[in-house]
């Protein structure tokens, strides 16, 4: 089974990482190739939940069903493929200092007649994607912060 995986610092606490990645239906903010995520389970993301994402994959658009397996906020959650595909997506926030190490893996499988060169090279491209992907996340959650800070300064001027 082909594995990607990437990771980055994030100059927030893994609270704030933890904010954007597990509201599922924020996922195109930051995906490159989700177009739109939806929880499909009752109630808030959690173990045992169910989200629909459509992505983009070449030049067609791809209908996944997928269910939450493990679910640790601010720390872990895994999520696997139960329609449209075989694929497993760890995200894993870890505290470094005053920021986060965010980690993501996927573990995905290809039909047995693609080649293992074929499926390495995907697995690069994936791994780049992950990369691309982790930078948007990062970008957004360090701008929120700095804005939260910003706010909190101009809320003080004065007092």
């Amino acid at each position: 089974m082909p594995v990607a995986q990437s990771e980055v610092f994030i100059a927030s606490p893994p609270e704030e990482v933890w904010s954007l990645i597990s509201d599922l239906e924020r996922g195109s903010e930051w995906s490159l190739v989700t177009l739109e995520c939806k929880l499909i389970s009752g109630g808030p993301p959690g173990l045992g939940s169910t989200y629909r994402s459509v992505s983009k994959f070449v030049a067609s658009r791809v209908t996944t069903e997928h269910k939450i397996v493990e679910w640790e906020p601010a720390r872990k959650m895994v999520s696997k493929v139960t329609k449209g595909g075989e694929s497993t997506f760890t995200q894993l926030c870890e505290p470094e200092g005053e920021g986060t190490i965010l980690t993501m893996i996927n573990e995905f499988s290809l039909p047995g007649a693609v080649p293992c060169l074929v499926a390495e090279k995907l697995a690069e491209q994936v791994t780049r994607t992950l990369a691309d992907e982790l930078a948007r996340i990062k970008e957004v959650v360090e701008q929120s912060r700095r804005r939260a800070q910003i706010s909190s300064l101009e809320g003080g001027v004065g007092e």
